[in-house]
Protein backbone atom coordinates (compact mmCIF):
# COMPACT_ATOMS: atom_id res chain seq x y z
CA UNK A 1 0.00 0.00 0.00
CA UNK A 2 1.35 2.94 -1.27
CA UNK A 3 0.90 6.48 1.23
CA UNK A 4 0.92 10.21 0.30
CA UNK A 5 3.37 12.50 2.84
CA UNK A 6 1.81 14.29 5.01
CA UNK A 7 3.08 18.25 6.05
CA UNK A 8 6.19 17.06 7.80
CA UNK A 9 7.32 14.90 5.46
CA UNK A 10 6.64 11.58 6.63
CA UNK A 11 4.32 9.31 4.88
CA UNK A 12 0.89 9.25 6.13
CA UNK A 13 -0.01 6.04 7.30
CA UNK A 14 -4.00 5.09 6.71
CA UNK A 15 -4.37 2.32 9.45
CA UNK A 16 -5.51 4.46 12.18
CA UNK A 17 -8.10 5.56 9.56
CA UNK A 18 -8.49 1.85 8.89
CA UNK A 19 -8.78 1.09 12.74
CA UNK A 20 -12.02 3.51 12.98
CA UNK A 21 -13.57 2.60 10.07
CA UNK A 22 -13.84 -0.92 11.14
CA UNK A 23 -14.56 -0.40 14.93
CA UNK A 24 -17.09 2.20 13.40
CA UNK A 25 -18.62 -0.76 11.48
CA UNK A 26 -18.58 -3.31 14.42
CA UNK A 27 -20.36 -0.64 16.70
CA UNK A 28 -22.96 -0.13 14.15
CA UNK A 29 -24.14 -4.32 14.84
CA UNK A 30 -24.13 -3.58 18.19
CA UNK A 31 -27.71 -2.61 20.07
CA UNK A 32 -28.21 0.44 22.18
CA UNK A 33 -24.95 1.92 20.16
CA UNK A 34 -27.26 4.30 18.73
CA UNK A 35 -27.32 6.10 21.76
CA UNK A 36 -23.57 6.24 22.91
CA UNK A 37 -22.85 7.52 19.52
CA UNK A 38 -25.81 10.19 19.78
CA UNK A 39 -23.36 13.24 19.76
CA UNK A 40 -21.52 12.20 16.90
CA UNK A 41 -25.17 11.88 15.21
CA UNK A 42 -25.99 15.38 15.85
CA UNK A 43 -22.69 16.36 15.07
CA UNK A 44 -23.06 15.73 11.33
CA UNK A 45 -26.87 16.25 11.27
CA UNK A 46 -25.02 19.94 12.42
CA UNK A 47 -22.70 19.71 9.05
CA UNK A 48 -25.61 18.50 7.27
CA UNK A 49 -27.38 21.63 7.81
CA UNK A 50 -24.28 24.04 7.54
CA UNK A 51 -24.01 22.89 4.32
CA UNK A 52 -27.69 24.11 3.26
CA UNK A 53 -27.07 27.73 5.62
CA UNK A 54 -23.65 28.15 3.75
CA UNK A 55 -24.97 27.40 -0.20
CA UNK A 56 -27.85 29.68 0.72
CA UNK A 57 -25.99 32.82 2.03
CA UNK A 58 -23.95 32.06 -0.63
CA UNK A 59 -26.56 32.36 -3.36
CA UNK A 60 -27.61 35.49 -2.10
CA UNK A 61 -30.66 34.45 0.53
CA UNK A 62 -30.85 34.51 4.18
CA UNK A 63 -30.98 32.18 6.70
CA UNK A 64 -33.66 32.83 9.30
CA UNK A 65 -34.12 29.59 11.19
CA UNK A 66 -31.76 26.33 12.00
CA UNK A 67 -32.63 22.94 14.46
CA UNK A 68 -30.43 20.08 14.46
CA UNK A 69 -32.69 17.97 16.82
CA UNK A 70 -35.62 15.96 15.49
CA UNK A 71 -38.65 17.64 14.44
CA UNK A 72 -40.72 14.16 15.10
CA UNK A 73 -41.92 13.96 11.01
CA UNK A 74 -38.80 12.24 9.90
CA UNK A 75 -36.16 15.50 10.34
CA UNK A 76 -33.40 15.42 12.05
CA UNK A 77 -32.96 18.71 11.60
CA UNK A 78 -34.10 21.78 9.20
CA UNK A 79 -32.78 25.40 7.91
CA UNK A 80 -35.22 27.70 6.89
CA UNK A 81 -34.20 29.79 4.09
CA UNK A 82 -35.40 32.73 2.27
CA UNK A 83 -34.41 33.95 -1.02
CA UNK A 84 -30.84 32.52 -2.74
CA UNK A 85 -31.14 29.61 -5.04
CA UNK A 86 -33.48 26.45 -3.69
CA UNK A 87 -32.08 24.29 -6.89
CA UNK A 88 -28.57 25.00 -5.07
CA UNK A 89 -28.88 24.88 -1.59
CA UNK A 90 -31.41 22.51 -1.42
CA UNK A 91 -28.61 19.81 -3.02
CA UNK A 92 -25.88 20.89 -0.30
CA UNK A 93 -26.94 19.30 2.86
CA UNK A 94 -26.24 15.36 1.75
CA UNK A 95 -23.48 16.52 -0.73
CA UNK A 96 -22.23 19.09 1.75
CA UNK A 97 -21.87 16.44 4.54
CA UNK A 98 -19.49 14.22 2.39
CA UNK A 99 -17.98 16.82 1.44
CA UNK A 100 -17.13 18.18 4.31
CA UNK A 101 -16.42 14.13 5.55
CA UNK A 102 -14.06 14.33 2.33
CA UNK A 103 -12.03 17.72 4.50
CA UNK A 104 -12.15 16.06 7.44
CA UNK A 105 -10.53 12.75 5.95
CA UNK A 106 -7.78 14.82 4.39
CA UNK A 107 -7.28 17.11 7.21
CA UNK A 108 -7.00 14.44 9.93
CA UNK A 109 -3.78 12.58 7.74
CA UNK A 110 -1.69 15.58 9.70
CA UNK A 111 -1.11 15.76 13.38
CA UNK A 112 0.26 18.79 13.29
CA UNK A 113 -3.06 20.38 11.88
CA UNK A 114 -5.54 18.44 13.90
CA UNK A 115 -5.31 20.88 16.44
CA UNK A 116 -5.97 23.64 14.91
CA UNK A 117 -8.89 21.99 12.63
CA UNK A 118 -10.65 21.09 15.73
CA UNK A 119 -10.25 24.67 16.50
CA UNK A 120 -11.20 26.11 13.34
CA UNK A 121 -14.44 23.35 13.28
CA UNK A 122 -15.81 24.23 16.65
CA UNK A 123 -15.70 27.85 16.11
CA UNK A 124 -17.66 27.49 12.94
CA UNK A 125 -20.57 25.43 14.37
CA UNK A 126 -20.56 27.90 17.44
CA UNK A 127 -21.15 30.67 15.17
CA UNK A 128 -23.62 28.54 13.39
CA UNK A 129 -25.33 28.02 16.50
CA UNK A 130 -25.73 31.57 17.63
CA UNK A 131 -26.31 33.18 14.19
CA UNK A 132 -28.59 30.14 12.96
CA UNK A 133 -30.26 28.08 15.85
CA UNK A 134 -30.85 31.25 17.75
CA UNK A 135 -33.77 32.54 15.75
CA UNK A 136 -35.42 29.63 15.76
CA UNK A 137 -36.35 30.29 19.15
CA UNK A 138 -38.48 33.32 18.22
CA UNK A 139 -39.89 30.77 15.34
CA UNK A 140 -43.41 30.04 15.95
CA UNK A 141 -43.97 26.19 16.98
CA UNK A 142 -40.56 25.65 16.86
CA UNK A 143 -38.80 27.68 20.38
CA UNK A 144 -38.01 24.14 21.85
CA UNK A 145 -36.32 22.88 18.95
CA UNK A 146 -34.40 26.05 18.43
CA UNK A 147 -33.76 25.69 22.82
CA UNK A 148 -32.64 22.64 22.08
CA UNK A 149 -30.28 22.94 18.83
CA UNK A 150 -28.69 26.06 20.27
CA UNK A 151 -27.73 24.21 23.41
CA UNK A 152 -26.57 20.87 22.11
CA UNK A 153 -24.59 23.24 18.84
CA UNK A 154 -22.70 25.31 21.86
CA UNK A 155 -21.73 22.02 23.73
CA UNK A 156 -20.16 20.79 20.55
CA UNK A 157 -18.94 23.78 19.79
CA UNK A 158 -16.99 24.28 23.26
CA UNK A 159 -15.97 20.49 23.09
CA UNK A 160 -14.14 21.16 19.80
CA UNK A 161 -12.38 24.03 21.23
CA UNK A 162 -11.04 22.80 24.13
CA UNK A 163 -10.29 19.72 22.76
CA UNK A 164 -7.92 21.19 19.75
CA UNK A 165 -6.60 23.46 23.09
CA UNK A 166 -6.04 21.17 25.53
CA UNK A 167 -5.20 17.72 24.18
CA UNK A 168 -1.59 16.39 22.71
CA UNK A 169 -1.19 16.53 18.91
CA UNK A 170 -1.74 12.66 18.61
CA UNK A 171 -4.70 12.15 20.62
CA UNK A 172 -6.00 15.64 18.42
CA UNK A 173 -5.59 13.78 15.42
CA UNK A 174 -6.99 10.33 16.42
CA UNK A 175 -10.05 12.52 17.51
CA UNK A 176 -10.02 14.12 14.23
CA UNK A 177 -9.86 10.79 12.62
CA UNK A 178 -12.64 9.49 14.78
CA UNK A 179 -15.08 12.04 13.24
CA UNK A 180 -13.85 12.27 9.50
CA UNK A 181 -14.90 8.15 9.53
CA UNK A 182 -18.01 8.88 11.34
CA UNK A 183 -18.81 11.93 8.61
CA UNK A 184 -18.04 9.85 6.05
CA UNK A 185 -19.76 6.76 6.68
CA UNK A 186 -23.03 8.79 7.85
CA UNK A 187 -23.05 10.78 4.54
CA UNK A 188 -23.64 7.52 2.89
CA UNK A 189 -25.94 5.77 5.10
CA UNK A 190 -28.25 8.50 5.63
CA UNK A 191 -28.65 9.05 1.79
CA UNK A 192 -28.98 5.15 1.39
CA UNK A 193 -31.89 5.71 3.71
CA UNK A 194 -33.16 8.73 1.93
CA UNK A 195 -33.28 6.45 -1.52
CA UNK A 196 -35.10 3.92 0.15
CA UNK A 197 -37.73 6.55 1.06
CA UNK A 198 -37.35 7.85 -2.34
CA UNK A 199 -38.40 4.56 -3.93
CA UNK A 200 -40.56 3.86 -1.64
CA UNK A 201 -39.19 0.75 -0.01
CA UNK A 202 -39.89 3.24 3.40
CA UNK A 203 -43.22 4.72 3.87
CA UNK A 204 -42.57 8.61 4.79
CA UNK A 205 -45.83 11.48 4.63
CA UNK A 206 -43.15 14.07 5.67
CA UNK A 207 -41.47 15.96 2.94
CA UNK A 208 -36.90 15.43 2.15
CA UNK A 209 -34.61 17.03 0.05
CA UNK A 210 -35.13 15.00 -2.82
CA UNK A 211 -39.19 15.59 -3.03
CA UNK A 212 -37.94 19.25 -2.65
CA UNK A 213 -35.72 18.62 -5.63
CA UNK A 214 -38.73 16.82 -7.34
CA UNK A 215 -41.01 19.64 -6.83
CA UNK A 216 -38.83 22.21 -8.45
CA UNK A 217 -37.45 20.64 -11.20
CA UNK A 218 -39.97 17.18 -12.02
CA UNK A 219 -37.55 15.01 -11.88
CA UNK A 220 -37.95 11.86 -9.53
CA UNK A 221 -36.92 11.96 -6.42
CA UNK A 222 -35.37 8.78 -6.65
CA UNK A 223 -33.16 10.30 -9.37
CA UNK A 224 -31.90 12.80 -7.32
CA UNK A 225 -31.35 10.60 -4.08
CA UNK A 226 -29.25 8.22 -6.30
CA UNK A 227 -27.28 10.72 -8.10
CA UNK A 228 -26.40 12.43 -4.27
CA UNK A 229 -25.33 8.92 -2.83
CA UNK A 230 -23.29 8.35 -6.09
CA UNK A 231 -21.62 11.23 -6.42
CA UNK A 232 -20.71 11.35 -2.45
CA UNK A 233 -19.64 8.00 -2.96
CA UNK A 234 -17.26 8.74 -5.69
CA UNK A 235 -16.05 11.83 -3.90
CA UNK A 236 -15.04 9.85 -0.57
CA UNK A 237 -13.63 7.41 -2.39
CA UNK A 238 -11.29 9.76 -4.50
CA UNK A 239 -10.54 11.53 -1.21
CA UNK A 240 -9.26 8.00 0.22
CA UNK A 241 -7.09 7.29 -2.72
CA UNK A 242 -5.42 11.12 -2.89
CA UNK A 243 -4.74 10.89 1.05
CA UNK A 244 -3.76 7.46 1.91
CA UNK A 245 -3.03 6.04 -1.70
CA UNK A 246 -1.32 8.43 -3.66
CA UNK A 247 2.46 7.31 -4.98
CA UNK A 248 4.50 10.28 -3.30
CA UNK A 249 6.69 11.80 -5.97
CA UNK A 250 10.54 11.40 -5.30
CA UNK A 251 12.62 14.61 -5.12
CA UNK A 252 14.70 16.78 -7.79
CA UNK A 253 17.90 17.83 -7.00
CA UNK A 254 20.15 19.20 -9.45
Amino acid sequence: MNSTLDSSGKPASPKLFILFTVLTLILWTLPGVNILLAPVSTFVTTLHEMGHAIACLATGGSVVGMTVVSDGDGHGGLTMCQGGWPLIYTQTGYLGTAFAGCLLIWFSKSRERAKAVLIVLGIAIGVSSLWFMSQTIFTLHRTSEGAWSLAFGLMMAAALIVAGSKLRASHAQMLLTFLAVQTALNALTDVLVLIELSCGFQVSASFSDATNMQKMTHIPAAVWSVFWGLTSLVMLLLTVKFTYLRKSQPAETN
